[in-house]
């Protein structure tokens, strides 16, 4: 997606409207980032893997150092041991006893993340996270692909008649948006190499 013709073609949409200009950018993002955000779909663009080994009787790391791009954790992997950790509420670390030993669970708290039992040794961990992309720009793309223009130029046109209080022309836009949405499906499921479901048994007469 290049922005320049987005943006065009929400102006377009939004009644050609000359006091608007300004705003059209904004719409956009919030439409961008909403859709990122749905669980409904999967935008393997934006993950990224780390791995890295966690030195002896050390609980916590500091984020920011280790994943500056970090917007959240998928899952994270004690690939020493080859399980995978639980993720907890930061509030349940508060009410155990911090003891040392293999690391089973994690939680996020602040710039931190918090591994528990802290680590009597070196381990070798892995996470899976979401990078968090930057705002679209003029004279930019969007870091997702093209079968994503339609829908957000439509999420954001919706967007565009709520804050001018059309709410109207915003409601059809939001039916628009779920027909546009129902005819996509999800990357995971459009992976699946070894799926035959449209192979079907024939029977002889």
């Amino acid at each position: 997606m290049v922005v320049n013709h987005v943006i065009s073609e929400m102006r377009w949409r939004l009644g050609n409207r000359t006091d608007i200009q300004s705003r059209l950018s904004t719409w956009l993002n919030d439409a961008y980032f909403e859709l990122l955000l749905s669980p409904r779909f999967t935008f393997y663009q934006l993950d990224k893997a780390y791995s890295w080994t966690t030195p002896g009787h050390q609980r916590a790391f500091f984020l920011s150092t280790m994943l500056p791009d970090l917007w959240f954790i998928l899952n994270m992997r004690n690939d020493t041991y080859q399980i995978k950790l639980r993720r907890k509420d930061p509030s349940e670390f508060d009410r155990t006893w911090q003891v040392e030993g293999i690391p089973t669970r994690y939680t996020r708290f602040d710039d931190r993340i918090e591994l528990d039992p802290t680590p009597d040794m070196d381990y070798d961990l892995t996470i899976r996270y979401r990078t968090r992309p930057p705002e679209l720009q003029a004279n930019t793309e969007s870091w997702i692909d093209r079968e994503w223009d339609e829908v957000i130029t439509t999420m954001a046109v919706q967007k565009g008649w709520e804050a001018l209080e059309q709410w109207d022309k915003a409601s059809a836009q939001k039916q628009l948006i779920e027909t546009q949405l129902a005819r996509r499906f999800d990357a995971f499921q459009m992976d699946d190499a070894d799926s035959e479901a449209t192979i079907g048994v024939e029977y002889g007469t």
